[in-house]
């Protein structure tokens, strides 16, 4: 019998993420009573989950809408399609360590997407468990609460939401012969 459903994801990036699963296996195998989905990418499976190398985009967001709990890199992208269908997860920020990732930047952004509420941070395995078990009694929130739009996003959505004017077919020529001599013969347009 299932106690819920946890999502993991490494990503979809081109580096395994071992720590993620190392992390995440001792978890696993001490409560199996728990259906673990883990899209691992290059990463080796993780023993005790439903294994996917990458799983389609929409049924991975499917499966994040359903879940009681996800586990994700700290990945911007990642990040921001959850708070998209209203949920927020635990993160692991990948570190520029055994070739996980090229620099801190996780680090940087999961700490600061943390502050603004948007996340879980988890950089130790134990901070991880704790998130998880917290999720699965529902003592930690997994759901975003819905928030309106900055200004700032209503004028950027209003300026991106116009169409500019069509350029006169005399410019929209003279563009397009230089960005094909620049093609052809190797210079920079003008």
């Amino acid at each position: 019998m299932s106690r819920g459903t946890v999502v993991v994801s490494a990503g979809s990036y081109h580096l395994p993420f071992q720590r993620l699963v190392d992390w995440m296996a001792p978890w696993v195998a001490e409560h199996p009573e728990v259906h673990v989905v883990m899209q691992h990418g290059p990463s080796r499976p993780l023993q005790g989950a439903e294994n996917h190398d990458v799983l389609p985009y929409g049924e991975l967001l499917e499966l994040c809408r359903s879940a009681d709990a996800i586990v994700l890199q700290g990945g911007a992208g990642g990040v921001m399609d959850m708070r998209a269908i209203g949920r927020v997860p635990v993160v692991v920020p990948r570190v520029p360590v055994d070739d996980e990732v090229v620099d801190e930047h996780q680090l940087i952004f999961t700490e600061r997407a943390e502050r603004l509420g948007t996340v879980h941070r988890a950089i130790t395995r134990e901070q991880l468990w704790s998130c998880l078990d917290g999720m699965l009694d529902g003592s930690i929130t997994t759901s975003a609460p819905r928030s309106e739009p900055t200004p700032g996003v209503v004028a950027a959505a209003s300026v991106l939401g116009t169409l500019p004017e069509r350029l006169p077919l005399r410019m929209r020529v003279a563009r397009l012969g230089r960005s094909a001599r620049g093609i052809l013969f190797g210079r920079r347009a003008r």
